[in-house]
C-alpha cells in the first residue's frame, strides 16, 4: 500500500488506505469463499468404526 502512494502521489497513506483498501478486503474475501467451496466439494474422509 505504501508503494502505491508513492506511485500515486498521495501525500499521506490514509489517504491511500481511504480510497483503496475495499480491495485488500475483496481479494481476501474471495480468497476465503474459494478455500470454502474447495472444502465443500472434499469428500469426508473415510472412517472405520470400532475395527
Amino acid at each position: 500500500m505504501k508503494q502505491i502512494q508513492d506511485w500515486l502521489g498521495h501525500s499521506t497513506f490514509a489517504t491511500t488506505a481511504d480510497i483503496y483498501s475495499h480491495l485488500d478486503f475483496n481479494s481476501k474475501q474471495h480468497s476465503a469463499e474459494a478455500i470454502t467451496t474447495a472444502f465443500a466439494q472434499a469428500e469426508p474422509p473415510v472412517v472405520s468404526a470400532g475395527v
